[in-house]
């Protein structure tokens, strides 16, 4: 039986439940129509699961951890006989170097206070796009937007079009839409109903992940005036582009504008719960849209391509209304 029919019959027996397996093998097939692509995907999707189990374990979170490294164990099972199986896998978890403990350090160091919080960027699963030169990326049927109880969203629920962005806290050009394009995008589109609006943090490295976790901390309406601010402020935190030595003092020291004490506000980047729902939020979005940076815009379902040398609000509103004038009709 080849590998195709394998993941195929094993999803078919994947009880509705169980999502997270059901959402590795749908990108696994999603890969493409030969064993060598799906292959391929559905391994870097297990070891992308590997390296949350090894976090996990790292985090004190060891039932979480073998929970995962059974259905690790499970996937690899899937392979024809004589593939990676589960005893190579363990091979490889156990031969990965373990996280050290500490304060937030710089984005070299890739430590959150505490506990790590999982690096998106080491464990991207790099799946086959499209390479024309279309506005959008098809993404299965199956994989259209879910919209989840602690989403942070703004507009019409039932508007004719989802919009859903990954962002990075880190990332400069997520900064500059935010300061200078969202605005454009919520005056046309969001606040006159036509669009609903979802934003997910899709952490590059570890500060993302402590901006995050503070965000979550907060009241509902402060999340987005304080994410605007972490964008504003980046040079007053951001290791990567400012080399702040003390990033998780300068985290911190930014909470206190939202009125968190020091204490409560490192209480929050320790959150192992917060962590965890940063970690599921992150691999949700490899499996299903195959994001690999920020920003990354789904529409309705669809990866959009954002080309070089064109501004994102541009992009988005010929689609937009592209979109708007089909359903028109």
């Amino acid at each position: 039986m080849s590998l195709k029919d394998r993941l195929s019959a094993a999803l078919d027996a994947t009880p509705p439940e169980n999502t997270r397996r059901r959402d590795t093998l749908h990108a696994a097939l999603a890969a493409g129509d030969n064993d060598t692509d799906i292959g391929a995907a559905f391994s870097r999707l297990i070891e992308a699961r590997e390296q949350r189990a090894i976090t996990l374990d790292h985090n004190g979170q060891s039932e979480q951890a073998a929970e995962e490294l059974k259905e690790i164990s499970s996937l690899w099972e899937l392979y024809p006989e004589g593939a990676p199986g589960p005893a190579a896998a363990k091979a490889r978890a156990a031969a990965k170097p373990k996280a050290k403990r500490g304060a937030l350090l710089t984005r070299t160091q890739m430590i959150i206070a505490g506990a790590a919080v999982v690096v998106v960027a080491i464990a991207l699963v790099v799946l086959l796009r499209n390479s024309d030169d279309s506005d959008v990326t098809a993404a299965p049927a199956s994989q259209a937007i879910t919209v989840y109880k602690d989403d942070h969203t703004l507009g019409n629920p039932k508007a004719a079009i989802t919009l859903l962005e990954y962002a990075a806290p880190m990332c400069p050009h997520c900064a500059h839409f935010t300061a200078e394009e969202f605005p454009i995008l919520k005056r046309e589109f969001i606040d006159t109903g036509r669009i609903f609006y979802i934003f997910r943090v899709f952490p590059l490295g570890a500060p993302d992940g402590a901006v995050e976790a503070v965000a979550r901390c907060l009241p509902a309406e402060r999340y987005f005036p304080y994410m605007e601010m972490m964008f504003r402020e980046q040079k007053q935190w951001d290791p990567d582009g400012y080399q702040i030595a003390d990033v998780e003092a300068a985290i911190v020291g930014l909470a206190g504008r939202e009125g968190l004490s020091p204490e409560k506000a490192k209480a929050c980047i320790n959150d192992s719960a917060q962590q965890e729902r940063i970690n599921q939020s992150a691999q949700d979005a490899q499996l299903r849209y195959q994001v690999e940076g920020t920003p990354t815009f789904v529409m309705n379902g669809q990866v959009v391509n954002l080309p070089a040398g064109q501004k994102t609000i541009d992009v988005l509103r010929l689609r937009i209304n592209s979109l708007l004038g089909a359903s028109s009709h």
